[in-house]
Parts: structure tokens; sequence; C-alpha cells
């Protein structure tokens, strides 16, 4: 059985138009003009991000399929049922996740895999490329499309399966401080005990490795590709040939920090707002950051949000870990 589904939600995914166009007014107000990495996400972008995935200098995703890998026996033993649900939060092309899905069917486990991502084309897409490969195996996968936390209740509420979840990548290290803790909040108030966590960390490095990672021409354009989508979206006239990006570490944040920098002044007329921007000559407009981990931040942060580390899966050389949680009761 391969479908997919679109989710019905009471409130609306952060995609929608309107919350765009809020987000876009918002970031562009600030005296620190600031947007969030979620808006670049539409089918382009993630094409663009897959291709930077793939980057031998863009370590966090090389790392994690080493993980996947290596531990790939070892997670499918954290379950202790006959029957499970494997749900994947922001799944996109499921690249990593194949890896654990081909494991399980050698294995002949008995689970049914969940996809969920507000993209419509990576899950239509991920849907159609498991059942071209697995139609003749016991697989089962229902791909959701919209917001995590609705997925999480449209699985949950009428079953009692062991669940175990993945959050692979850097989407946590993307989130600010404050953001992740109530998301880990919501996501722990959506298991049971159970339940397993599988979640990726960006582990603190050398800042010329981090450096490397984060400039090159494809996050250039991955970066400009933001600008694609407000001129799209919201009828702006923002010109890419007058920005340039550039990505640094913060050691005070410990984050790495993604910029676009105008080369010149200008104005940007956004007509979708019915509103003018101005630009300063070299003024900076943050478009990206990614938080880099110690473990003991790792713990903390699980600890502190409901969580117990039941322990920590690295590759080779320590630059990434895939941490395994369980809810706290």
């Amino acid at each position: 059985m391969f479908k997919v589904k679109v989710l019905q939600s009471e409130t609306k995914i952060f995609s929608s138009e309107e919350h765009f166009a809020q987000t876009v007014n918002e970031g562009l107000s600030l005296k620190n003009k600031c947007l969030p990495s979620w808006l670049i996400f539409d089918n382009t972008g993630s094409e663009i991000f897959k291709k930077i995935t793939e980057l031998e200098e863009y370590l966090p995703a090389a790392c994690e399929f080493e993980i996947i890998h290596h531990h790939k026996n070892h997670i499918s033993k954290l379950i202790t049922e006959k029957q499970f649900n494997l749900i994947e939060l922001g799944a996109g092309d499921g690249c990593k996740t194949k890896i654990l899905i081909e494991h399980f069917l050698n294995k002949k486990l008995d689970f049914h895999y969940f996809p969920i991502d507000i993209s419509n084309g990576a899950i239509t897409n991920l849907v159609k490329s498991l059942e071209n490969n697995h139609s003749d195996t016991s697989l089962q996968t229902t791909g959701l499309i919209g917001d995590y936390f609705e997925g999480l209740k449209a699985i949950t509420q009428n079953e009692s399966k062991q669940n175990l979840i993945l959050f692979l990548g850097v989407t946590l290290n993307n989130m600010g401080l404050e953001k992740t803790r109530s998301f880990l909040k919501n996501l722990r108030g959506s298991l049971s005990p159970k339940d397993f966590l599988l979640t990726g960390f960006d582990l603190m490095k050398k800042p010329k490795l981090l450096y490397s990672a984060y400039n090159n021409a494809l996050f250039e354009e991955f970066n400009l590709h933001l600008l694609n989508r407000i001129n799209e979206e919201l009828d702006a006239n923002f010109n890419r040939n007058n920005f340039t990006q550039q990505g640094q570490y913060n050691p005070k944040t410990r984050a790495v920090e993604s910029y676009l920098y105008s080369t010149q002044n200008q104005t940007v007329r956004i007509n979708a707002l019915s509103k003018d921007f101005h630009f300063k000559a070299w003024e900076a407009m943050q478009t990206e950051q990614s938080f880099k981990y110690t473990l003991k931040e790792i713990e903390n942060l699980a600890t502190e949000n409901g969580f117990e580390v039941v322990e920590h899966l690295f590759d080779s050389k320590k630059y990434f870990l895939d941490s395994v949680w369980k809810v706290t009761y």
C-alpha cells in the first residue's frame, strides 16, 4: 500500500501564503533584517539543498549517512513490538531513511512508514519512488503533506503501536533555542513511553571546517533563491545581482550565520505588502543560522524538555551525532 494524504488542520500551517507574507514583512521591518531559512524551501529550493548535501565539504549529510549505515542494525533493535510505525518528520527525499527501510525489510520487520513534509512535491516523489522499488514487498507507506504535529496526531490518535520517530539532518540546529525548546516540548506531548526519537545534531568542530561547508556557489544560489521566492509569491522586485552571500561562524552564539549583503543603496518594492523596503550599501540581511552543539548541551536540552538520552550514535570523526531519546515520566 502506497498512498499520499493532505492533512486537514484547524490551524493554518506555516507554509501558507498569509504566513509567508507576514514573516517577510516582519523580518524586513527589523532594524537588523532577518528572514528564516524555511522561506527558501519550495520545490526548487529543496532541489538546490539536495545538491548541497551531496557536496564533500558539507559534513552533516555525509556524517549522518555513515551513522545510519553503520548503526542500522542497532537502530532496529530499539523496536520491541511485532508491529510499529516508522515516522519521519521533514522527510524530504527520504534518502537516509531508505537505508533503514531496506534493512527493516531484510529483517522481515512489520512496519508502516509515515513520511511527513510540508512539500507536496517531496512527499509525492518519495512515495512514488518507494512504490517503484518496493511494490513487491510488505512495505506500507502513507505520505502526509502538512504540519508535523498534525501528522503525528493523525497517526497516533487511533492506534497504540510503538513509534520510531526520525528527525534527521540539521533542522533542529537551524531553530533558535527558544523555538527548539518549544518544538521538543510539543513533540514530547505527542509520544508515549514506549516510543523512541532519533534526532540529528551537528557538533561543534573547527571553525575553518564550518566556514568551508557554508561558503560555495551552491550555498549562495540557495540563499539568493529566497529573493526569487519573495518576487514570485509577493510580487516583489528584488534584483539578485545586487546581493551577495557570505556565511560566517559567530563564536558568541556558536552558530554559523548566513547573510545576504546588499551591494548598493537600493529600494525594493513588495506589491503584495504595499510597502517599500530600503537597503543601504553593504547592509546585511540574515537568512540562516545553524547552531553547533556540545554533548553536554544536547543532554541538557533533552532533560529540560522531558526526555532522557538513551544513547548517542556517532560518525567516525565525531562531527555529527544522532541521539536516541525516550520520554521521561
